[in-house]
């Protein structure tokens, strides 16, 4: 398998951090370069009222925060990592689609693989943002690697059988 050139998008959930890492060790292992995209989507206001107002530099200097702790994320890792020599191009789009911008990026970079980070959900957030990762996997022109990483404690539920047993 040839793989030159690794895609893994990201954005400040928890699983992201697995998915940069796993992409890096990756894209070092196989010499093979490797793509960063965030896709930032300007917030909706739905509420007209001066508590949901967004302002534009408000929006501007939220933007401008969110790129230097991305910056110093993916700087972090790769020091972490030992990986500051690897090839990395930090792709960032503004107002899109995320899923189709993603998916955009992969076919026009041609990329052999993309690494994805994925955690549990809410009922609330698959509500508000459907599954994407879904989405990205059927629609990745390539192979996916998915990351796992675990927010929730599981719990040892024991079966009735097992009271019933003790």
């Amino acid at each position: 398998m040839d793989i030159n050139r690794i895609l893994v998008p990201v954005s400040f959930a928890p699983s992201c951090k697995k998915a940069i890492r796993t992409a890096a060790t990756l894209a070092s292992a196989f010499e093979a370069k490797l793509y960063v995209v965030s896709v930032y989507k300007t917030p909706t206001s739905y509420f007209q009222s001066v508590g949901a107002m967004l302002f534009p530099d408000d929006l501007k200097k939220e933007r401008e925060d969110d790129i230097k702790a991305l910056d110093k994320l993916l700087e972090r890792e790769m020091r972490i990592l030992k990986l500051s020599s690897l090839d990395v191009k930090d792709i960032r789009i503004e107002d899109a689609d995320p899923v189709k911008a993603i998916l955009d990026v992969a076919k026009e970079k041609d990329v052999d693989l993309m690494v994805i980070g994925h955690h549990e959900e809410t009922k609330l957030e698959r509500m508000l943002f459907g599954r994407n990762i879904t989405k990205l996997v059927d629609g990745a022109p390539c192979d996916v690697i998915v990351t796992r990483s675990h927010l929730f404690k599981k719990h040892d539920v024991k079966s009735k059988k097992d009271e019933k047993a003790a």
